[in-house]
């Protein structure tokens, strides 16, 4: 396993970014394919890239890439696919084939970049697709997760947010419909410029030069207990997790020690060769109605260290019970009140 050494990055002047989206469909559960469909989770049916540079301190626009893919495994869309793209199956069967989209992609791209996405779903389906059809599996590339950037600057650490609201909450114009990759690289772009333009430049810089990440090494580990038969144990149980670095195996150095805000806990890890480490765990409900725990362990970014922060202030106010949850009351007497606020539902 190759291993990176968690060091900061440095952004400087001409710094390319290219920000990718992929669409991609899906095999069918329980259908025979030939092979171990783990292998390839999902066969790209569409590629949009933007390419973007920073130089003399902003954030500027150099072009696009649209691809139509068509998918040479996984022929008939899925029906979630489908129902989440508006495409069709004869539409999907006129695209490029994945050998020629990607070398086009590459070509657009060029040979010195940052990739950049919303999630950190696309490297892993992107280096999927290039080792089954035949290619070189390596990014070889620095990878930045948009979105804890745009949860951070929006004061939103804890919270998941999608490319939709990111673009209402900068006021983006919305020309086009989400969930095609053309259109989600087209308005992940211009979130980014957004907190360029709305935040301090050296805000910007620092948090991203210490959230970039390797996407050919395993970043996030994961680890699950057995099954226990109340909440105490599978905390108890939480407790027998590993607590050495992934890499090197060395003991860790304890900077934040565990603490609980309801069903999870929070701690933050240092390895002296390797960086550091956001742990977060989480106290679930099986089928069987018994209580587990699953822990997250993760090269920590500035956007992990900013939300454990956040966690610790909580914390520190509310203690394990966390803090109470704010009950909106629907006011149907004020006809000037705003019904145009946003709500996740």
């Amino acid at each position: 396993m190759r291993t990176i050494k968690s060091t900061r990055f440095k952004i400087a002047e001409g710094t390319i970014f290219i920000i990718l989206d992929l669409e991609w469909n899906q095999p069918f559960i329980g259908k025979d394919y030939g092979f171990d469909v783990s292998t390839l989770k999902g066969d790209i049916i569409d590629i949009g890239a933007e390419k973007y540079i920073f130089s003399n301190g902003e954030f500027k626009y150099l072009g696009g890439l649209s691809k139509a893919v068509r998918p040479d495994t996984y022929r008939k869309l899925h029906y979630h696919v489908q129902k989440l793209t508006n495409k069709t199956n004869k539409e999907i069967k006129q695209g490029a084939s994945f050998k020629d989209a990607f070398k086009e992609y590459k070509e657009f791209c060029g040979d010195n970049y940052i990739l950049v996405g919303w999630g950190n779903s696309d490297p892993e389906i992107l280096k999927q697709n290039m080792k089954f059809y035949g290619f070189d599996n390596t990014i070889g590339m620095p990878f930045l997760d948009l979105q804890p950037i745009f949860s951070s600057f929006a004061g939103e650490q804890s919270k998941q947010r999608s490319v939709e609201y990111a673009v209402d909450f900068y006021s983006i114009p919305k020309d086009d419909t989400f969930h095609s990759a053309w259109a989600d690289s087209h308005y992940t772009g211009l979130i980014f410029k957004a907190i360029f333009d709305n935040n301090e430049t050296s805000d910007v810089l620092s948090m991203v030069e210490t959230s970039v990440c390797d996407p050919d090494v395993v970043n996030d580990f994961s680890f699950v207990s057995t099954e226990c038969d109340s909440f105490e144990l599978a905390v108890e149980a939480s407790s027998k997790f590993p607590r050495v670095c992934p890499f090197c195996e060395e003991a860790f150095q304890v900077v934040t020690k565990a603490f609980r805000i309801r069903k999870s806990l929070y701690a933050h890890y240092r390895c002296e060769e390797h960086g550091d480490y956001y742990c977060r765990i989480r106290i679930k409900k099986s089928k069987r109605n018994k209580q587990y725990a699953a822990m997250l362990l993760r090269f920590a970014t500035q956007a992990d260290l900013g939300l454990l922060a956040e966690k610790i202030e909580e914390y520190n106010e509310f203690g394990e019970e966390g803090r109470p949850a704010v009950k909106i009351v629907p006011n149907s007497v004020d006809e000037n009140a705003d019904t145009n606020s946003d709500s996740e539902g």
